[in-house]
C-alpha cells in the first residue's frame, strides 16, 4: 500500500485545522431552489466528499445577492437571511465526517446573463465579454453593461460582507472568495477589464483597492473566526489581461488578509481561455501546479493547486516537492467521491476514474443539474447512495460486452442477480475500444480497463467470443434478457467505397488496417475529428469533410472538448472543409458535391469513413424473441455518447 504521509499530515489555515490535504474545489451544482436556498439533493452531493475523506469540501459558486450577482439558475444564493437555516444542515452533513465545510462567494459582474438576472449586469467598466461580442455579432441583443458607480461600489462590498456574516453564522469556518476567471473581484484587478480613470482604476495599487476594501471590511465583521481562501487565475492568459508576475504583486498585497491561495488559471468571459481552467481530455495532467509553485515561493501563507489531478499519488509528489501545500481535485471525486478513503484502504484498482469529458461542468452551465459520464449516482444520491439489495434474486442474460453491456452486469451483480454476459468479440469493451485507441486518449483506456476490471471482479459470468443465437438465450431460460448489441459503421451505398482504399475509422484507431499519407476522413463528428488528429500527429496530411455546417463539427463532445480539438487539428495542419457530400470514391481521389452543387476532387491516397453508425435493429429484433422480459439498452437503441450507455446500463440494473 502506498504511502500518504504528506496528503494525510493535518494543516492548520487562519485558526482551522484540515485533517488532510485534499481539498474539493468550488464545483457548481445547480441543486438550489428556484430562489436560491439548500435542497437535500445539494446537501448529498457535496456530503458525499465529505463521506469519501475529503479534508475540504467548498461549495461551489455561490451569489452574494439574488440582484445582480446571480449567474445560474438552480444556484444558491447568500443575499438572504433565511439561506442560514439551510446551510447549517448542509455544514452539519459535511463535518460529522470530519471534513471542514467551505463555500465559494462570488459575483460574476459582466459575465452575468441579463435573462437570469432580469436587468443589465455591473462591472467596473462598460467591457463586453468575447461572449457577449460574438452573441451581437449574430444578431442577438446587445448587452448594455452598467459601470459602478460608488454606491454600487459600496452595495456590492456590503453584500459581500453580509453573505460572509452569513456564512459564519450558518456554521462555516472556512470560506473561499473568488477573484479568478474573470468574475468581477478579477474584473477589477485586471488591466484588461478596469478601464476606470479614479482610484479604482490605473495602477495595480488602485485595481486592487475594491478587493482590498472588501476584504479589509470582511474581516471587520467576522475576524478570525472565518478562515478565507482566495482564488486567483494564476494567469488570466489574455495578453491584455493579468500576467503571473501582477498575480503574484496583486497577492502580496492581500495577503495578510486572506489565510489560503487557490491557484486555477484563464477566463470564462473568451471561449479562447475556457479550456484552461478545467482542462479536456486533450490536455496534461497537472496543468496548473507550475502556476501554484511559482506563486507559493514568492508568498508567505499556504497555497492550494488545482487542474486535472486525478490520484493521491500524484497529490503526495506535489506536497512533498513544495510545490503546494494542499491538493484540490474535483472531476476526479466527482467520478469517485471514495477517491480519498479507497486510496487509504489501497484499493487503487477500484478508482473509477474520470474522464475529463466535462459533462459534470456542462450540464450546470446549462442550468441542469450536475451529472457525470461515468459516475451515475452523483448528483442523483438521494436516489442511489445506497444500492439496495434485490428482493427477488433472478437469472438475467446480457447479450453485448460494451460499456452499456458492463455497466448492467456490474450493478446487477452487486444487488444480488445472477448475471450472464455474452460478448461476441474476443474482449470486452465494445465501441469503446476504438474511443479509447487514439494516444491522446489516456483518460479514455484507464475507464476502459477499469471497466472491464469490475467486470470481471463482479462475480457475472462472462463468456466471450461467443455469438449468441436466440436458441442459446432460450436454453439458459433467463428470467430478464439485457440486449446491449451496440451498433455497426454507416457506410454508404456509392460508387468505389469497398475498394481497398477505403476504410472504418474504428479499424484505423484500433491500428487494423493502415492509410496512406494524404487522407480524407468522410464525417467530422467527434470520431472523425479525433481519427483525423490521430493520423496528423503520425505526419499524415488529413482533410476532414462534413455535409454539415461548421457549427456542427464535432457536436458529440462538450463546448470546451470541442474547442481544444479544434485547436489542436489546426495545430497539426488538419483541414476541414463543411457543406460538402460524400459522392464517390476514386483511385486516387475523394469526389464530393459543395453546396453549390459543384462536384469537387478532393485528392487522396485513403479514404476513412465517420459518417456515423446505426443501431443492429435486426438482431435486436431476433434476440427479442428468446424471452419474455426484455431490456434494450446503449447504441442498440440509438447511436449516442458514452454518457447514455453508462446511465441506461446503471438504471436499468439498479430497478430490476
Amino acid at each position: 500500500m502506498a504511502s500518504y504521509k504528506h496528503v494525510f499530515s493535518p494543516i492548520k489555515i487562519g485558526s482551522v485545522e484540515i485533517k488532510n490535504r485534499i481539498e474539493v474545489p468550488p464545483m457548481l451544482s445547480c441543486m438550489a431552489t428556484p430562489d436560491g436556498f439548500v435542497t437535500r439533493e445539494m446537501m448529498e452531493f457535496y456530503g458525499a466528499f465529505a463521506r469519501g475523506g475529503a479534508g475540504i469540501v467548498t461549495i461551489g459558486d455561490t451569489a452574494v445577492d439574488s440582484v445582480y450577482a446571480k449567474a445560474h439558475y438552480g444556484q444558491l444564493s447568500l443575499g438572504d437571511d433565511r439561506v442560514v437555516n439551510g446551510l447549517s444542515s448542509m455544514v452539519e452533513f459535511i463535518q460529522k465526517f470530519g471534513a471542514k465545510a467551505s463555500i465559494e462567494i462570488n459575483h460574476p459582474g459582466r459575465l452575468a446573463s441579463p435573462e437570469v438576472i432580469g436587468r443589465f449586469p455591473i462591472a467596473p467598466s462598460r467591457v463586453p465579454t468575447k461572449w457577449q461580442e460574438i452573441a451581437a455579432g449574430e444578431n442577438n441583443p446587445v448587452v448594455m453593461i452598467t459601470e459602478m458607480d460608488q454606491d454600487l461600489i459600496e452595495q456590492v462590498k456590503e453584500n459581500y460582507v453580509q453573505a460572509a456574516y452569513r456564512c459564519l453564522a450558518a456554521g462555516f469556518e472556512m470560506i473561499m472568495i473568488h477573484g479568478g476567471h474573470g468574475n468581477l473581484l478579477s474584473q477589477f484587478v485586471s488591466p484588461l477589464t478596469n478601464r476606470r480613470n479614479d482610484k479604482y482604476g490605473g495602477s495595480l495599487e488602485n485595481r486592487a483597492r475594491f478587493v482590498i476594501e472588501l476584504l479589509d471590511d470582511i474581516r471587520k465583521r467576522v475576524g478570525n473566526r472565518l478562515a478565507i481562501e482566495y482564488r486567483v487565475s494564476g494567469s488570466e492568459l489574455d495578453p491584455q489581461g493579468l500576467q503571473e508576475e501582477d498575480v503574484i504583486e496583486f497577492l502580496k498585497m492581500i495577503q495578510d488578509k486572506i489565510d489560503l491561495v487557490n491557484v486555477s488559471v484563464g477566463l470564462i468571459s473568451d471561449p479562447k481561455y475556457i479550456t484552461h481552467f478545467a482542462q479536456p481530455t486533450y490536455f496534461p495532467h497537472e496543468y496548473n501546479v507550475h502556476r501554484a509553485e511559482k506563486i507559493k515561493k514568492a508568498l508567505k501563507i499556504p497555497v492550494t493547486c488545482v487542474g486535472s489531478i486525478s490520484d493521491l499519488d500524484t497529490a503526495e509528489r506535489i506536497i512533498a516537492e513544495g510545490k503546494a501545500d494542499i491538493v484540490a481535485m474535483g472531476r476526479a471525486q466527482v467520478a469517485d467521491p471514495e477517491l480519498v478513503n479507497k486510496s487509504i484502504r489501497g484499493e487503487l484498482e477500484d478508482i473509477r476514474p474520470c474522464l475529463r469529458c466535462q459533462v459534470c461542468g456542462e450540464k450546470p452551465s446549462n442550468f441542469y443539474p450536475v451529472r457525470c459520464t461515468v459516475n451515475p449516482v452523483a448528483g442523483r444520491e438521494v436516489e442511489y447512495k445506497y444500492l439496495r439489495s434485490a428482493v427477488k434474486k433472478r437469472k438475467i442474460v446480457i447479450v453485448g460486452g460494451g460499456p452499456a453491456g458492463m455497466e448492467t452486469a456490474i450493478i446487477a451483480a452487486a444487488r444480488g442477480h445472477h448475471v450472464t454476459l455474452f460478448e461476441k468479440e474476443p474482449e470486452l469493451g465494445g465501441a469503446l475500444r476504438f474511443a479509447a485507441a487514439p494516444s491522446f486518449k489516456g483518460d479514455m483506456k484507464r475507464y476502459l480497463n477499469w471497466l472491464i476490471l469490475q467486470t470481471g471482479k463482479s462475480g457475472a459470468d462472462v463468456r466471450l467470443s461467443v455469438d449468441v443465437k436466440p436458441d442459446m438465450i432460450k436454453s439458459l431460460g433467463p428470467d430478464i434478457l439485457v440486449v446491449a448489441v451496440g451498433a455497426v459503421p454507416l457506410i454508404p451505398d456509392l460508387p468505389g467505397l469497398k475498394n481497398g482504399n477505403v476504410v472504418w475509422a474504428g479499424d484505423v484507431d484500433l491500428g487494423k488496417v493502415k492509410t496512406g499519407d494524404n487522407v480524407v476522413v468522410a464525417g467530422a463528428g467527434l470520431t472523425g475529428c479525433e481519427t483525423a488528429l490521430q493520423l496528423a500527429m503520425e505526419g499524415k496530411k488529413v482533410m476532414v469533410f462534413d455535409q454539415l455546417p461548421a457549427s456542427e463539427i464535432a457536436r458529440d463532445s462538450s463546448l470546451a472538448g470541442k474547442l481544444a480539438l479544434m485547436e489542436l487539428l489546426d495545430k497539426h495542419g488538419v483541414k476541414i472543409k463543411t457543406e460538402m457530400t460524400l459522392i464517390r470514391m476514386e483511385d486516387n481521389a475523394v469526389v464530393v458535391r459543395d453546396r453549390g452543387q459543384n462536384e469537387i476532387k478532393l485528392p487522396a491516397d485513403t479514404l476513412v469513413l465517420a459518417l456515423g453508425l446505426k443501431p443492429r435493429v435486426d438482431l435486436v429484433k431476433r434476440l427479442r424473441e428468446s424471452a419474455n422480459e426484455v431490456y434494450v439498452i446503449g447504441d442498440c437503441v440509438k447511436p449516442r455518447t458514452l454518457y447514455y450507455a453508462i446511465h441506461e446500463g446503471f438504471d436499468l440494473a439498479a430497478e430490476i
